[in-house]
């Protein structure tokens, strides 16, 4: 597997066909169509080499493969998930940013002047 052209927006679905073991019920927590998630997991299959969910009678079962990868993958995700979170935080006065804006002239005199003062 080429890490490096992996989506790792696959591996948020993965994560979720897994837990729902349902294509319909999983697009529709990812606010996501049914055959967006079903092409998403054609994708993953191509790229573990595995089924990783076979369809049963109802839903989907996932191969053993699959089952080995739910924690890890859970656990990286949820580090991910964590990292974002803390530092959602942004403070304009804090920032120690340049911040560039293009405008007309008669928009610098009445509204950027005003909020750069």
């Amino acid at each position: 597997m080429d890490t490096k052209r992996l989506d790792l927006n696959l591996l948020v679905t993965l994560e979720t066909l897994l837990v729902e073991q349902n294509v319909t019920k999983a697009a529709a927590r990812l606010n996501l169509s049914q055959p967006a998630v079903s092409a998403q997991l054609n994708r993953l299959r191509h790229e573990f080499d595995d089924p990783l969910l076979i369809p049963a009678q109802r839903g989907m079962t996932p191969t053993a493969k699959a089952m080995e990868l739910l924690d890890p993958l859970r656990q990286a995700l949820d580090q991910v998930r964590a990292t974002v979170v803390s530092h959602r935080n942004f403070d304009p006065a804090e920032a120690k940013l340049t911040v560039s804006i293009a405008c007309t002239d008669y928009l610098q005199a009445v509204v950027v002047k005003p909020l750069v003062v």
